[in-house]
C-alpha cells in the first residue's frame, strides 16, 4: 500500500494511493491539470487511475473529477446524495463511470473499501477505510466536525490515518472570520480542532500504527507548526511514539509504503 497527498486545504484535496497495484484517488479536488501535474512529480501517470473516491460535493474535493473521468476515462465512487447536489459541477459522467457508494465495495478483488459517514455540513459526508490483500490498512477523513463511534471504529486498527487538524481554537477566535464562520467551524459539522485531532491520534494509537497525516490545515486559524506541536505535545503526554507528517496545500507529500 502507498500513499501521497497531493494537497490538503481548503484549496483543494486529492490523496494518491495505490493498493495491491490499483491506483486511485481520495477526492480530486485541483484542477485536472494540477492533478497530473502533481502525479509527475511523484513518478505517477494519471492514465493509470483506475477510480476517483469521492469524500463530498465540495468544490474542494470534486472540481477536476468531471473532466478527470470523461478525459481518462475512470469511474467515480460518490453517495447519492453528494451526486445529486454536485452533479452540474461534475458535468456529464458516462454511466459506466458513474458507481452510487452505498456499502462495501472492492475496486479490485483484493481491495476492499468501507465507506462511513462523518458529520460535516455538506449533503452527506464520508470517509474510507480502504484494505489489501495482506491485510494493511488506512483509514481518511480530511473534513469533520465531531469524533463519534462510528468513526472510532473505522480507524481503530489501521496502518495509516488521515485526520483533520484544522484550527487552533484560540487562532479562530481571534481571526478576522465573522462569528458565523468561526461558529461554523467550530461546531459538530464544521472542522475538527488541532486538540481533538490529537487526543483522537492518541485514543486509536496501537502497534500496528505506523504514520498519522494531519490533513485540511486553516490558513486563517491554524498553522502548520501549531498543528503539528499541537498534536506532538498531546503525544508526548501519552509517551506514544508514531510518525506523524502535515499535509500541505500546495506540495505533495513523499509515498509512503506499508
Amino acid at each position: 500500500m502507498k500513499i501521497s497527498i497531493l494537497g490538503s486545504g481548503s484549496s483543494g484535496n486529492a490523496t494518491f494511493l495505490e493498493v495491491d497495484g490499483f491506483k486511485f484517488l481520495v477526492d480530486a479536488g485541483f484542477s485536472g491539470k494540477k492533478i497530473k501535474e502533481k502525479l509527475e512529480l511523484i513518478g505517477e501517470n494519471i492514465e493509470e487511475l483506475g477510480a476517483l473516491l469521492i469524500t463530498h460535493e465540495h468544490l474542494d474535493h470534486i472540481l477536476g473529477a468531471g473532466v478527470l473521468s470523461r478525459k481518462y476515462n475512470i469511474p467515480i465512487y460518490i453517495t447519492g446524495e453528494s451526486y445529486k447536489v454536485c452533479a452540474e459541477k461534475l458535468g456529464k459522467i458516462s454511466e459506466n463511470n458513474l458507481r452510487f457508494v452505498d456499502g462495501d465495495f472492492r475496486l479490485m478483488e483484493s481491495v476492499k473499501v468501507t465507506p462511513f459517514d462523518v458529520m460535516h455540513d455538506a449533503e452527506r459526508t464520508i470517509g474510507f477505510k480502504i484494505e489489501n490483500s495482506r491485510g494493511k490498512k488506512m483509514a481518511i477523513s480530511t473534513d469533520i466536525g465531531y469524533i463519534n463511534n462510528i468513526v472510532r471504529e473505522h480507524f481503530k486498527d489501521v496502518n495509516i490515518v488521515v485526520i483533520e487538524c484544522n484550527y487552533d481554537y484560540q487562532m479562530l477566535m481571534s481571526c478576522s472570520y465573522p462569528w458565523d464562520l468561526k461558529a461554523r467551524v467550530k461546531g459538530r459539522n464544521g472542522h475538527l480542532s488541532n486538540t481533538d485531532a490529537a487526543k483522537f491520534i492518541g485514543d486509536i494509537n496501537h502497534p500496528g500504527l505506523e504514520k498519522v497525516y494531519l490533513a485540511h490545515v486553516s490558513r486563517d486559524s491554524n498553522s502548520y507548526e501549531t498543528a503539528i506541536n499541537t498534536v506532538r505535545d498531546e503525544l508526548k503526554r501519552q509517551c506514544i511514539e508514531v510518525e506523524i507528517e502535515i499535509a500541505y496545500q500546495e506540495k505533495n507529500t513523499n509515498i509512503f509504503k506499508v
